[in-house]
């Protein structure tokens, strides 16, 4: 996985890099907010760590804003030596995903890479097996058994709610303000059951074994 820090302190960038180097991941240091709005496209990380306080004409947020300006959805973690009250709404509402304060400690850094090391696979597996949203809307978890030649369309569900039961609905779930929204990729369960359903079709093309014979009385 390859990680973009956007750091000016060498001793962070050294402790990172130790981390990342555990987990065979690449770090891709910058110091300079504008330097790094002109390369990010050339760089294309799989994950970003941004530093708030860097030198140049931009702060950390400031790299931020103008980066999901652009479109980039890539997550981006938020850091801070400073860590005040209110500092990770601040950093939601510019657009980073997540916020850490330093000092960095090491099995926090250890479980960001793999949370996010294992959301790469997952989309590269997707784009290997060519699952396309047609695939997804037919897999077996999601697609209704069609009716027999024939047979008269199962009723609509009743939408009423039975004698004696509460007809109190519960309300939707909204996130909170502030909180960056990404669209999911879907998880590693559809793979499977698209997978599984294939495996299906081709046993259900397979010759049927012969009845074993038995012997004359």
């Amino acid at each position: 996985m390859r990680v973009l820090y956007v750091e000016d302190n060498p001793a962070n960038v050294f402790l990172v890099k130790r981390v990342a180097k555990m987990g065979n991941h690449e770090i891709i240091n910058y110091v300079d907010g504008m330097e790094v709005l002109e390369r990010f496209k050339t760089i294309n990380p799989d994950l970003v760590l941004m530093d708030i306080q860097i030198n140049g004409e931009l702060n950390g947020l400031e790299v931020v804003k103008r980066l999901r300006a652009e479109g980039v959805e890539t997550p981006i973690i938020a850091v801070t030596a400073y860590a005040m009250v209110g500092d990770r709404e601040r950093c939601i509402q510019a657009g980073c995903t997540d916020y850490m304060a330093k000092p960095l400690p090491i099995p926090q850094l250890v479980q960001l890479f793999e949370h996010y090391s294992q959301e790469r696979y997952r989309t590269s597996e997707l784009e290997r097996l060519g699952t396309s949203k047609a695939e997804v809307a037919q897999s077996p978890a999601t697609q209704e058994p069609a009716p027999s030649p024939g047979e008269p369309p199962a009723p609509a569900a009743d939408t009423q709610p039975a004698a004696g039961a509460s007809s109190v609905q519960e309300p939707p779930v909204v996130a909170s303000p502030g909180t960056a929204q990404t669209e999911r990729m879907p998880t590693a369960a559809i793979v499977e059951s698209i997978a599984n359903a294939r495996l299906a079709k081709e046993a259900q093309s397979a010759p049927a074994p012969e009845p074993p014979s038995t012997p004359d009385k």
